[in-house]
């Protein structure tokens, strides 16, 4: 019976049926006599025609359906443009095409190349149709109604998958590029001698291609089998041992063989992950992983060519009964020798006698995981530098002289709590935000080393009011932030108050300083998050002023943003933006400049998404007026052999990398630090235009480069238990260390923070900047250790551990807050102030060397309930068992020593006026007179102008003379 087909010539044609086609009667609405249709317009055109015109059609439907990606990728192409890292934007792109089309194409030439072999071996003979089963019947019905479609289809879906599986395997591209450039190690594992590159570079991708051939293979069977199933080869009606065809048994035994290889293969990479093994005492192969669970893999190795080989054996055979067999051997090998046997030399070998079992394993846990850290202090290689301080209890009036930069630089103010002080005092306006404040230090007053307290004012859109907050507003007027407050660590006013040494808008820096800000605007920072133009025409306001807002002139003088020179660069941007206005907007013009990916963070990170970023980015003042971010960039693993991981997320890492991004302009810069770090050298190779030698770092920013906080305290997690050598002492964990402790706010009993500190190294000739950190026995409140990083050129990132004399007990920092709380005059003013109603903040305890001894500093602040802004009211200080509070550092180390310094060599004071004989009876201009005397020396002492404090205490003491006199005389 002929098929019913739908009248489409009598549709489109006019004269087919009653009515006519609809040309037809569009034609007849117009006047117009019947046309000849659009179909036989349409067929009239040539093939080729017809082709280029479905080409247009189909580019066009993709491009709308591709716009977004589209726009992003040619955005993100201008914006690498904009930084000068197209080269490496290209060689992520370029590896990612190459991967796709790599794995791509592999997997669909096995994929179809099973399918297309299992459609050829279709047997060549059809079943008198009175035989075939129910099942086999609608097979035969299908193939034959699908025919080539069928095929097709086949194709269309072995392009789909394949396209799937090139797709999610284009992401590898890091895993690819390290595997085909790494760089040695230049160290060997213990176990089976191999490069720990191979570990941290091959490795990766080995085991994503094993585990891509298991699962294409995995799914190859099953499809091939369909596939047979579907073209009659596989009969499940069938008699037994006739239920399969011969072709398809030769097919599928091959397959499985393959498959049961690449097994052998991922059993041979499980062997090799034994280095990461947590199965014993540490992290690495232990006894139980060498003696038993390695051999137990060359077995199941062994097993697997066994089994492929009954695969492949049995095409001479009946049944799958042989490589059947051979798989439930595997899976009893698999629970025998892999599972029983290493559990039981585990409690029956090894936990009876572990120490001497387990010996050696830990001796390279404790090694590699050193290593790893950059934390080993024995050896010619030792990056930890082991030394002994003394403790004494001898220090005087002449040392703290003689240390004067060190007491100077003790930092008094807490960051988190002076940054509420900043916000308070140095917004100035709502749409500026403090993100932190960072400790860095800067040489001052010519010549004078000193730490300071640095913020970026930076600018938060969301602050905005409501009703201001507009496309014009948002984008293109309020772009940037304005200028940085700096305060030095330990100056206060007579009310508490920081002492700025940079504040206000526009940026002043108090007088002789000897920083100046000459470019204060932040367009890159922190808080920046969204996009702005530049160079637009509308008004771009450079700053708040008191009723009005100071406008740029001239525009944006950088070359920081990405230009929208054309129609199309606007259009890109409009559509990755998802905003409309960009393209519209009048005041966009050919010299705008689009800045996105502002956030300092984010911008960093795109570039080389493969470096992890410290969490503590800070703002720096160069030479030139212009303020520069410093990120601290780490390379990490959790792949090298024998390590200890820290927090289950790696177990290696270096500060390899100082990033560094121009406030103003966005220019992104990778300085490499350690040349000798393998990653960072594989890196290096992968993109060769990514980092700038160390040796090309500007002078002024080397010179406010920091040991990261991030690192180190790191480092000391690891270090506080692998700072043990020896196996048995490891082992039994007895000499094992804890964070000191402090009190905290008033009441609150937290870990030290590492701090940073500017003091004279015991046996070094000046001042330098260290972070330090104070360590007590576990379990115990004294203090046993304390670490220093060394933060300056030529000894920056050097390590030094400063352990005390044998049998010497050294108060730790808790013990130092419990003599604070004995002291019932510092106690009662405490209550005091807080039942007036204010809140008291105890302050970071520190420990500050000093020649030989140790101080302990801890400042009190006060903060009123409304605005909360903390006061640094008071100073504690403790050497010993003694325990001083007075409202200067200076007057509490005078009370705590009784004695002023011996005045020390330095600028000659100028010439004072001896002080005149008074007359009989003006006792009243005498004590005006030793009073001021008194107020100058004070003044002298607080700025550590020891020469001068010297000179005043001797005027005032002639004063005291005279005025004894006089007094005897009355």
């Amino acid at each position: 019976m002929p098929e019913e087909k739908f009248p489409w010539d009598s549709l489109f044609r006019g004269g087919g049926g009653d009515g006519g086609g609809f040309s037809d009667l569009f034609r007849r609405k117009q006047g117009k006599g019947p046309s000849s249709g659009f179909k036989e317009r349409w067929d009239k055109i040539k093939p080729r025609t017809k082709l280029i015109v479905g080409i247009i059609v189909l580019v066009l439907v993709a491009l709308i359906l591709s716009a977004s990606w589209l726009s992003t990728f040619y955005t993100d192409l201008l914006w690498y443009d904009e930084v000068g890292y197209t080269s490496v934007f290209w060689k992520r792109i370029v590896t990612q095409i190459w991967l796709f089309f790599a794995f791509g194409l592999l997997f669909f030439a096995i994929f179809y190349g099973n399918i297309w072999l299992a459609r050829r071996m279709t047997p060549r003979y059809e079943k008198p149709a009175g035989t075939l089963s129910q099942v086999e019947e609608a097979l035969a019905n299908f193939r034959e109604r699908a025919g080539k479609w069928l095929d097709r289809g086949l194709i269309i879906f072995s392009a789909f998958i394949s396209l799937i599986v090139g797709w999610s395997s284009a992401a590898q591209w890091e895993k690819a590029l390290i595997f085909f450039n790494h760089a040695p190690f230049g160290k060997t594992d213990p176990i089976f001698g191999k490069d720990i590159g191979y570990y941290v570079f091959e490795y990766p991708f080995l085991r994503y291609f094993v585990g891509w051939l298991i699962t294409s293979l995995i799914f190859i069977i099953i499809v091939t089998a369909v596939t047979h199933f579907l073209y009659g080869a596989i009969s499940f009606s069938a008699a037994k041992g006739q239920r399969f065809a011969t072709h398809v048994k030769v097919h599928l035994s091959v397959l499985a063989g393959i498959a049961l290889l690449v097994q052998a293969w991922s059993f041979r990479l499980d062997m090799l992950g034994l280095l990461y093994s947590p199965r014993g005492t540490v992290t690495g192969a232990s006894y139980t992983d060498v003696h038993a669970q390695i051999p137990a893999y060359w077995i199941l190795i062994a097993a697997c060519f066994v089994c492929a080989g009954l695969f492949i054996l049995n095409i001479r055979y009946k049944g799958w009964k042989l490589p059947l067999a051979g798989v439930v051997g595997i899976v009893v090998v698999a629970l025998l020798a892999g599972g029983l046997y290493p559990l039981i030399v585990q409690n029956y070998v090894v936990k009876p006698k572990e120490l001497s079992r387990e010996s050696e394993y830990i001796g390279y846990n404790i090694e590699f995981t050193q290593d790893a850290f950059n934390i080993q202090d024995e050896g010619e290689e030792a990056d930890v530098d082991k030394r002994l301080f003394p403790a004494d209890l001898d220090l005087t009036y002449d040392d703290i002289a003689a240390n004067s930069a060190t007491i100077d630089n003790v930092r008094l103010w807490d960051p988190r709590l002076i940054k509420q002080v900043f916000v308070q005092r140095q917004e100035l306006r709502q749409l500026y935000d403090f993100n932190d404040v960072d400790v860095d230090r800067y040489t001052i007053d010519d010549g004078k080393y000193t730490q300071m307290m640095v913020s970026g004012r930076e600018l938060v859109i969301e602050q905005l009011r409501e009703d201001a907050r507009t496309w014009q507003n948002e984008r293109l007027s309020y772009t940037h932030g304005y200028g940085m407050v700096m305060a030095p660590s330990n100056r206060k006013t007579e009310e508490g108050d920081p002492e700025f040494a940079i504040k206000d808008i526009p940026p002043v820096s108090r007088e002789g300083l000897g920083v100046e800000i000459e470019r204060p605007e932040i367009y890159y920072g922190e808080l920046a998050h969204d996009y702005v133009v530049v160079r637009s025409g509308a008004q771009e306001i450079d700053y708040p002023l008191e009723n009005t807002n100071k406008l740029v002139e001239p525009y944006y003088e950088g070359q920081g943003g990405v230009p929208v020179s054309n129609f199309l660069k606007r259009l890109a941007f409009s559509i990755r933006n998802r905003d409309i206005t960009f393209l519209f907007s009048g005041y966009i013009n050919a010299e705008s400049r689009v800045m996105f990916r502002r956030d300092i963070n984010e911008r960093a990170r795109e570039v080389a998404p493969f470096l992890t970023l410290d969490g503590d980015p800070y703002l720096v003042v160069t030479e030139d007026g212009r303020l520069k971010w410093i990120i601290d960039a780490y390379t990490t693993s959790d792949l090298y052999p024998y390590s200890e991981y820290y927090n289950d997320e790696f177990n290696y890492i270096r500060n390899s990398v100082k990033v560094v991004i121009d406030a103003y302009d966005g220019t992104l810069t990778y300085y490499l630090v350690d040349p000798t770090d393998p990653i960072a050298l594989t890196y290096g190779r992968i993109f060769p235009d990514l980092f700038t030698p160390m040796e090309e770092m500007p002078e002024d920013i080397k010179s406010h480069l920091r040991y990261p906080e991030d690192l180190f305290s790191v480092q000391m997690e690891m270090y506080k238990t692998y700072h043990i050598d020896d196996v048995e002492g490891f082992y039994q964990k007895e000499d094992v260390w804890e964070v000191s402790t402090e009190t905290y706010d008033i009441s609150n009993v937290q870990q030290v923070t590492p701090y940073y500190v500017i003091i004279k190294l015991p046996g070094e000739e000046k001042e330098e900047m260290v972070l330090m950190l104070p360590f007590n026995p576990r379990g115990k409140s004294n203090m046993v250790d304390w670490v220093a990083a060394r933060c300056d050129y030529p000894h920056y990132g050097k390590l030094i551990n400063y352990s005390f004399p044998p049998g010497k007990l050294v108060n730790g920092t808790q013990q130092f807050e419990s003599l604070v709380d004995q002291q019932t005059d510092i106690s009662e003013q405490i209550t005091l102030w807080s039942q007036a109603g204010s809140r008291v903040i105890r302050g970071n305890t520190l420990v500050i060397p000093v020649e030989g001894s140790l101080l302990y500093v801890e400042p009190l602040y006060l903060e009123a309930t409304n605005p909360a802004i903390p006061q640094l009211k008071r100073v504690i200080v403790g050497f010993g068992d003694r325990v001083v509070m007075r409202q200067t550092l200076e007057e509490a180390l005078q009370a705590l020593f009784g004695a002023a310094p011996e005045p020390q060599p330095g600028p000659e004071p100028e010439p004072q006026p001896e002080p005149q004989p008074q007359p009989e009876g003006d006792l009243a201009a005498l004590i005006q007179q030793a009073n001021q005397l008194y107020d100058e020396a004070q003044a002298a002492l607080r700025n550590g102008d020891w020469a001068t404090y010297g000179s005043k205490m001797e005027q005032l003491n002639q004063v005291l003379d005279q005025l004894a006199s006089l007094s005897g005389q009355t």
